[in-house]
């Protein structure tokens, strides 16, 4: 028989990834504490057990619910702290709503600071994808200007290309006065949401 870490390791990727069923193989040698204990210490959904249970039922198995449900249990005992709350807050995780209540306060304590970290380093790096969009314009606008103003450099360039080539250039212009401006908002408004980030970082976790 296979060890049981080299069992759940490939079966929890895939169906934390929420992609995967159960095979016969697994149906029948899955340790259903140990899968209830790594599912419920990652957070997943208290539904999962009956998405298992409907992959075994397709093999005529039926899975062990109260060794799974136990484990289940043990494994939100983990999951539900607020030092985990604040961490999968950081990282962008959407809370299911799987804690007990008894265990869910404290965890939603670490879990709102660790989101508001999150969300805060997300709005700058919008701020700073929007001004890098900008700037790309900026550089394609002024190349586009400059092959114009070579238009009108050359000897053979008619009245009426000349006057197209002006218009053009004069467009450009104002496409490229108008995204300077945007850059400079969006730089002010980048120092509002670089400073709320640094506070945060500074002030890190509280109340636990």
């Amino acid at each position: 028989m296979r060890p049981i870490h080299a069992i759940l390791i490939p079966l929890l990727a895939a169906l934390l990834a929420g992609c995967a069923t159960l095979d016969q193989d697994e149906c029948l040698s899955t340790d259903w504490y140990s899968l209830g204990r790594e599912e419920g210490s990652e957070g997943a959904s208290r539904d999962q057990y009956q998405r298992h249970r409907e992959a075994c039922a397709k093999h005529g198995i039926s899975p062990d619910k109260a060794a799974y449900q136990e484990g289940y249990e043990h494994g939100l005992d983990d999951f539900c702290t607020p030092a985990n709350g604040y961490d999968n807050g950081r990282r962008g995780y959407n809370y299911r709503g799987v804690c007990p209540a008894e265990l869910e306060g404290g965890f939603l304590l670490g879990y709102q600071q660790g989101k508001a970290l999150h969300n805060a380093q997300q709005r700058v790096a919008q701020y700073d994808n929007a001004i890098q969009e900008r700037a790309r314009g900026v550089n394609d606008a002024e190349y586009r200007i400059y092959r114009y103003q070579e238009i009108l450099a050359r000897r053979d360039t008619s009245d009426a290309e000349k006057r197209q080539a002006l218009a053009q250039i004069r467009y450009l212009q104002r496409g490229v006065y108008n995204m300077r401006r945007q850059i400079n908002e969006l730089r002010y408004q980048r120092e509002g949401a670089a400073m709320q980030l640094m506070q945060l970082n500074q002030q890190g976790v509280q109340g636990w």
